[in-house]
């Protein structure tokens, strides 16, 4: 193996990002509740990091408008978008006008952390802000899940290739059923 520093030796951002536009990720909008007023932003870097206890990870770009609000509230929900809320999804990154309400176009409800939860999402993650990792532009916010609600049946949203994205799904015979592969 090769003796390598990667502060000498690292992919120039603009190679980073195409290569990484090819990565195929779910579309979740985060949000949280400051004061009485929402906020949110439109995220794929989400992702498990326990399930004992359930905690999950969000990255938050920390020039973002959230981003303190974040901070300010400990708390979180994270809202894993279905197929056909890509409208949704567009509106909190920002693709619409900015001047709009971004939570008017879509119902809501609170789980146990006050956080908005939306409704009708594949899944909603309601969490504590347990711990943050500065990295660069963005935070790491850790967040320890204190309730869940998910639906059946329903396909997520997926980003990649900078765009939106739905599943294709194979059906093959397995035995004497035929199943549902992804």
């Amino acid at each position: 193996m090769r003796s390598l520093s990667a502060a000498t030796h690292s992919v120039a951002a603009p190679e980073y990002m195409s290569a990484m536009a090819q990565h195929v990720s779910s579309v979740c909008v985060i949000t949280t509740q400051v004061d009485g007023d929402k906020y949110g932003f439109t995220a794929t870097a989400v992702t498990s990091v326990t399930a004992d206890p359930p905690r999950l990870l969000v990255c938050a770009n920390r020039s973002g408008s959230t981003h303190s609000k974040l901070l300010q509230s400990r708390c979180f929900c994270v809202n894993v978008l279905t197929e056909d809320q890509d409208k949704v999804a567009m509106v909190f990154a920002g693709m619409g006008d900015r001047r709009l309400d971004r939570f008017a176009d879509a119902e809501w409800m609170e789980l146990m952390t006050g956080a908005p939860a939306l409704k009708g999402a594949a899944a909603n993650f309601d969490c504590v802000l347990t711990e943050t990792c500065e990295q660069s532009t963005h935070s790491v916010l850790f967040g320890d899940v204190v309730a869940a609600r998910h639906r059946t049946g329903v396909d997520t949203l997926l980003y990649g290739g900078r765009r939106f994205r739905q599943l294709r799904k194979i059906f093959a015979a397995y035995g004497d059923a035929t199943g549902e592969y992804l």
